[in-house]
């Protein structure tokens, strides 16, 4: 891992010890109406590189998490902003359980641009699924492994009842790794399937011993039940591990690549203004509604994520992130078939929009 990764993710820690001592997919949809965007983040000097004008139209995007977390705001924001409306496109944001639906969404041809973890896309391609990753909402895992008061070390992790959501979704995977790293069996486990939105209160209550938790899960969890904590930071355990990606059908980028092109335009517009100050509050708010989480626990986190540099404002899909997650999986078994960062990322697109609005000095 390098020291510019090493840098952001120990201020997300720091922002966890913080929140820790203080103690204190069935879809639905949501149409947002565009409004005047606020002040955008100033880019490099673009070039004059050829760039898609899409016809007024209706699209959609799946997005994982239902309410999404902090982590989770860039098509929101896309939305709020106008960038959307920029492009000449109304988007409908279809909600999911979890990245394995919009994963399925994805690939029956039903959804325009899907965002989801890395791993169930991964292993779906190994599979002969026909999709392609073409950009990121945020490259870096960003979460811990949050447990209740009667585990102490790794070793208390046997027989306890383990909260993820379904098979091969990225609680299960995170889960699964720390089970290894702990020299436990699966077998020796219990899991419990929870919800996005319960999987807190699960925690809290007792009904689960363990969960995967976003940093603004912490801080609720910990308002909750002062004695839950962290047992490992994700992103100390994962040096090199992609979380999420947006894909697309292999024949989307074929017969209708401008499409593409103006939600990546949108989305990439979106990712860089979470760090423009004069942005700040407006996304707080809006994290506020979308989230359903306190005031102060957005702010917290969303001040967190942008020192840790959560959202990308380049490509966002790293090679070594790709290669590491694969690697994952072919050790876990999930995938046998060799894959590699070029066969399963299609990086065109959004390459095209970085020449139209200017290469940021970002590590992704």
């Amino acid at each position: 891992m390098s020291s510019t990764k090493k840098h952001p993710r120990a201020l997300i820690a720091f922002g966890l010890v913080l929140a820790i001592v203080s103690g204190a997919c069935a879809s639905t949809t949501t149409t947002g109406g565009a409004s005047t965007a606020p002040v955008a983040v100033a880019s490099a000097t673009a070039t004059a590189a050829a760039k898609a004008t899409c016809a007024a139209k209706k699209v959609t995007i799946a997005v994982p998490v239902t309410p999404p977390n902090v982590v989770h705001l860039t098509p929101y924001v896309a939305d709020a902003f106008g960038y959307f409306k920029d492009e000449n496109l109304t988007v409908e944001l279809i909600r999911f359980d979890g990245g394995v639906g919009s994963l399925r969404a994805s690939a029956s041809g039903a959804i325009d641009l899907a965002g989801t973890s890395s791993e169930p896309v991964i292993d779906a391609i190994a599979n002969g699924a026909d999709v392609k990753i073409v950009y990121s909402y945020a490259p870096n895992v960003d979460v811990t492994f949050a447990v209740g008061p009667s585990i102490k070390t790794m070793a208390d992790l046997k027989g306890k009842k383990m909260g993820v959501q379904e098979p091969g979704g990225f609680a299960d995977v995170m889960t699964r790794i720390i089970l290894k790293k702990a020299g436990i069996d699966a077998k020796d486990v219990t899991f419990v399937t929870t919800t996005t939105a319960g999987r807190v209160q699960a925690l809290a209550t007792g009904t689960t011993d363990t969960a995967v938790l976003h940093i603004d899960q912490v801080r609720t969890v910990a308002k909750a039940n002062p004695q839950i904590h962290v047992l490992a930071n994700m992103w100390d355990v994962l040096t090199d591990y992609q979380y999420s990606v947006y894909i697309v059908p292999t024949q989307t980028l074929k017969d209708d690549p401008s499409t593409t092109e103006c939600l990546i335009r949108a989305l990439m517009r979106a990712n860089r203004a979470m760090y423009d100050a004069a942005n700040r509050q407006k996304i707080i708010d809006l994290g506020i509604t979308q989230t359903k989480e306190d005031a102060d626990v957005v702010a917290a986190t969303f001040d967190d994520l942008v020192k840790a540099k959560a959202w990308p404002q380049n490509e966002g899909v790293p090679a070594n992130n790709i290669n590491g997650t694969i690697k994952s999986e072919t050790d876990f078994g999930k995938i046998s078939k060799p894959l590699t960062f070029d066969t399963i990322s299609d990086l065109s697109v959004v390459k095209k929009v970085i020449a139209q609005l200017g290469r940021k000095d970002f590590p992704y």
